[in-house]
């Protein structure tokens, strides 16, 4: 009798040591599993963010282009002026010079 209960107290032992150890191996799949969602969430998160600011960039970079393209014809523009604006320029400055009071000479 003595040997009976003896095995059934390791049996039932053995069987709580397979269900921590079934515990274990489900808990350990559960949380790799849940890392891989998370880690695959992330990376789709980041794709996106990658994406949506690569466009953002592209679009600042045709604005920049643009704007970079207008300035250097207003620069052609002003760098092309002819002989008769140039004296016509000199003689307003010239002219403000000399209506101007020196007081202090």
């Amino acid at each position: 009798m003595r040997s009976d209960i003896i095995d059934e107290v390791l049996s039932v032992e053995d069987k709580a040591q397979k269900i921590l150890r079934d515990a274990n191996t489900n808990s350990r799949n559960i949380l790799n599993e849940a890392q891989l969602k998370a880690s695959e969430l992330i990376r789709s998160a980041l794709k996106e963010e990658r994406e949506k600011n690569q466009s953002l960039l592209l679009q600042a970079e045709e604005d920049a282009n643009l704007q970079l393209t207008e300035f250097e014809a207003s620069l052609d523009i002003s760098s092309v002026l002819s002989e008769a604006m140039l004296d016509e320029i000199a003689n307003s400055i010239a002219e403000k010079i000399c209506r101007t009071e020196l007081e202090g000479v």
